[in-house]
C-alpha cells in the first residue's frame, strides 16, 4: 500500500508549484542504436543492438532526444506482438490525416526533444541510413 507523500509529483487535480529539488539519484540516459530497415528482425532474436528494437513495456509516450549533425534523421518503426512484424509508426494529425514519426536534428550542436503517443506499441526501433550522432529514448505512462 502506498503512503501519502505531499511532495510527490504524481497525478494531481490542481497545479503544483515549481521549485528546484535536487534528485537523490540521477537516472542514466539510455542511448539507442539506429539500424537499417532491412536489418530489423521480426523474430526478435538478433544479438546486434537496435535490430530487435526496444521494449516500450506498453507505456503511452515515447520521449526521444536527438543531437549531432545537420539535418540527420531517423524514422520510428513500431512492432506489435499481435502482428509479429515491423511497420513505420504514423501519428494522427486530426481530420483523418497522418504523418510518419521521424526525429531530425537541427543546426550544428542543436539538441531536440520529441514526444510521441505510442499507445499499444510493444517495441520501437529507429531506422536510418544517416542517423543523428546521438539518439536517446525513454517511455512514460503520463
Amino acid at each position: 500500500m502506498s503512503a501519502y507523500k505531499p511532495t510527490s509529483w504524481g497525478r494531481t487535480r490542481r497545479p503544483k508549484d515549481i521549485k528546484q529539488q535536487l534528485p537523490t539519484t540521477k537516472q542514466t540516459a539510455t542511448t539507442v542504436a539506429a539500424t537499417a530497415l532491412s536489418d530489423l528482425n521480426a523474430d526478435l532474436n538478433d544479438a546486434t543492438a537496435g535490430q530487435n528494437g526496444y521494449s516500450t513495456e506498453n507505456q503511452r509516450f515515447l520521449h526521444v532526444l536527438v543531437k549531432g549533425g545537420n539535418s540527420k534523421s531517423a524514422a520510428i518503426y513500431g512492432y506489435n506482438y499481435a502482428f509479429g512484424e515491423w511497420a513505420p509508426l504514423y501519428l494522427s494529425l486530426g481530420n483523418a490525416t497522418m504523418t510518419a514519426a521521424t526525429v531530425t536534428t537541427g543546426g550544428s550542436g542543436e539538441v531536440r526533444m520529441y514526444i510521441f503517443d505510442i499507445a499499444g506499441v510493444d517495441r520501437v526501433a529507429f531506422v536510418s541510413s544517416d542517423a543523428p550522432g546521438t539518439i536517446r529514448a525513454a517511455c512514460s505512462t503520463f
